[in-house]
């Protein structure tokens, strides 16, 4: 499985991306919303495969791995202003899941882009610039069936008329704010949007990155989110990173010890 991680500047996603992966990348924020993309992969502990390994002691024990991709920061409006092109927009479209972060925590040294820390406002961004994506391809793929209903055979435009009819319903309801994930499309149609690569479309984890002083008392806030954006094939968890990101330098038994003294 492959996931891109993404969020606005400051929001702690390579914090994130080195607490999954152990992996050391610069933590702080990429300036100017570089589009710098680091990779790792994790692998998955599974005590199944453990057991199973110990019954037949196989030669190789292979366990199943994420690849993670760590996208560089995006500043303000970035999907509005310039679409997500080239090597950005590869990586998330072959991606089979997002993980978004999204700030909660407060920190002085690190300034919110928006001025104001708001996770709710952050997620409606995050959704506007993906809708935007998504857009800008149909509207590509839109102007590419034109010239088949004009010159294909009869089949063809058969095709490209239907295919066509999907296209303007989808891009319809996305100009709504509706992302693809919540529009009512059947399992058919879904099937023969697999080549697009929308990013709506796509399960999204929404990771809210909360500070250490937060920790005991973040669940309600969570639940308000989770009720505001409820919606198909999305999740939504609080983590704090920076907690993380420490926890996985110490040996286990360390980290269990941390873990309980940090209750």
């Amino acid at each position: 499985m492959e996931i891109s991680i993404i969020g606005l500047q400051g929001s702690g996603k390579s914090t994130i991306f080195n607490a999954l992966t152990k992996f050391n990348s610069e933590s702080k924020p990429h300036a100017g919303g570089g589009l710098s993309i680091n990779q790792a992969v994790a692998k998955v502990p599974d005590t199944r495969l453990t057991r199973l390994s110990g019954i037949f002691h196989p030669k190789k024990t292979t366990p199943a791995e994420i690849k993670y991709m760590d996208i560089g920061g995006l500043a303000k409006g970035f999907g509005k202003e310039q679409g997500f092109t080239g090597q950005l927009l590869n990586t998330l479209s072959a991606s089979d899941a997002l993980l978004e972060v999204v700030r909660a925590f407060q920190d002085e040294n690190v300034p919110h882009i928006e001025g104001k820390i708001d996770p709710l406002r952050d997620i409606q961004t995050f959704d506007m610039e993906l809708i935007f994506s998504d857009l800008l391809i149909i509207e590509k793929r839109l102007a590419r069936l034109e010239s088949s209903l004009k010159m294909g055979k009869s089949a063809e435009r058969d095709a490209a008329q239907k295919e066509q009819e999907l296209l303007l319903r989808i891009k319809k309801d996305l100009e709504s704010n509706i992302p693809i994930r919540l529009q009512k499309l059947s399992d058919d149609e879904l099937r023969s949007l697999n080549n697009y690569q929308f990013l709506t479309a796509k399960p999204l984890l929404i990771v809210v990155n909360i500070g250490e002083n937060q920790l005991s008392a973040f669940e309600n806030e969570l639940s308000e989110l989770k009720a505001k954006c409820a919606m198909p094939q999305t999740e939504f968890i609080s983590m704090c990173s920076k907690l993380e990101m420490e926890l996985v330098q110490l040996s286990d038994k360390e980290a269990d010890e941390f873990r309980h003294d940090m209750g």
